[in-house]
């Protein structure tokens, strides 16, 4: 199996771009002059476990940190998931962190969390997800807003209007989708969609410098997002079929075997079976040993 990692998406590797970024934040905060001279790039890298690992973050003139995520599945846990990310970006704000404890106030940039979603589950243009609204207790002195706004390529959607990048790439990834819907391959339905839009001219210097790491990153992307709905489908018969077995024996046997049907039909790295069945990157690989042995 091979293990090899894209710890990327074509998302973040395409905004990690000051002018990109200059772009994007000029159509959330059109009264502003926006310079890419202004903004410098601050995203997180590895925190805690890759998944904590955040999509673009940046600094506007000091007064502003803006991070950005984009979904391609809806979750109502990004209002934590941002939490984290601004905790320790905050935190790096801080160079002496003995002024934590001393009386002279420490001035920080002001946050503000987007999330960018491309796919068919969300219907409104724009809405917020509150943190307050998950805690089990109302009124509490804690909150957090995300603002997630639809970026699934439609010709009339006032922010794609708004903002060329972000519509540059939904269009890039409708088109994608619509080459599978044909009936092309995966493996056809990216390489076209790459060569029409560096013909049409849309991401083009991207694209042209970065052809091969693309096509690999979305193939790994979405052999991902394939593995984790046929996971999700057959974890949901598992349950309901270890009921007459035994709830926690039945659910652990199953859960083996669907990592190892992981294991052997697809080509996702340790980390990224472990992500997606819930258990720990030791745990996939003392399966894939068993399994070696086994031969």
């Amino acid at each position: 199996m091979a293990n090899r990692q894209y710890k990327d998406t074509v998302f973040r590797m395409f905004m990690n771009d000051r002018n990109e970024l200059a772009k994007f934040y000029q159509a959330l905060r059109p009264e502003e002059v926006i310079r890419p001279e202004d903004i410098e790039i601050n995203t997180l890298e590895d925190i805690l476990l890759d998944q904590f690992k955040n999509d673009v973050s940046f600094t506007w003139k000091d007064q502003s940190i803006v991070l950005t995520e984009h979904q391609s599945t809806i979750s109502p846990n990004i209002a934590l998931r941002q939490l984290i990310y601004a905790d320790r970006l905050l935190l790096g704000t801080v160079v002496d962190k003995k002024a934590l404890y001393r009386r002279t106030p420490i001035y920080l940039p002001a946050p503000h969390f987007y999330t960018l979603y491309i796919g068919s589950d969300m219907k409104e243009d724009e809405k917020d997800v509150r943190l307050s609204d998950y805690f089990r207790e109302k009124g509490s002195d804690l909150d957090l807003t995300c603002h997630v706004i639809n970026i699934t390529y439609k010709k009339d959607r006032a922010f794609l209007k708004d903002c060329q990048p972000i519509r540059e790439y939904s269009f890039f990834v409708n088109r994608t989708e619509r080459n599978q819907q044909g009936g092309m391959s995966l493996d056809n339905s990216i390489r076209e969609s790459i060569d029409y839009c560096i013909h049409h001219k849309i991401m083009q210097s991207f694209l042209e410098r970065n052809r091969r790491e693309v096509l690999e990153m979305m193939m790994f992307q979405w052999n991902a997002e394939e593995a984790q709905k046929v996971y999700e489908e057959e974890l949901a018969e598992a349950t309901a079929k270890s009921k007459a077995e035994g709830e926690a024996e039945g659910k652990a046997k199953e859960k083996m075997t669907i990592i190892h049907n992981m294991l052997n039909t697809t080509n996702l790295s340790y980390e990224q079976i472990a992500q997606i069945a819930g258990t720990t990157v030791k745990e996939v690989g003392r399966i894939a040993k068993d399994a070696e042995t086994a031969r």
